[in-house]
C-alpha cells in the first residue's frame, strides 16, 4: 500500500513536470490548457451542486481508481 501511494504521488510530480516542460516548449498551447480548466471546474462545481461535495470526492476518486486498474492483468 506504501508503496501504491508513493507511485501516485511521484507519478502526479511526474505528470506536473512534463505539463509544465510541454507548456514551455509551445506556449501557443496555453489558451487550450485555460479552457480545458475552465471545462474541468465548470463539471466539478456543477457536481458539487447536483450531488453534493462528499459524493463528488466518491466519483473522482472512482474515476481514477477506474483508470488506474483498467489496463493490469493479474
Amino acid at each position: 500500500m506504501f508503496r501504491m501511494i508513493i507511485g501516485t504521488i511521484l507519478g502526479i510530480f511526474l505528470i506536473a513536470i512534463i505539463g509544465n516542460i510541454v507548456l514551455e516548449t509551445f506556449p501557443q498551447l496555453q489558451p487550450l490548457w485555460e479552457e480545458f480548466k475552465d471545462i474541468v471546474v465548470g463539471l466539478y462545481e456543477s457536481s458539487k451542486v447536483k450531488y453534493g461535495s462528499l459524493a463528488t470526492v466518491a466519483i473522482i476518486f472512482a474515476i481514477i481508481i477506474l483508470f488506474g486498474t483498467s489496463g493490469k492483468r493479474l
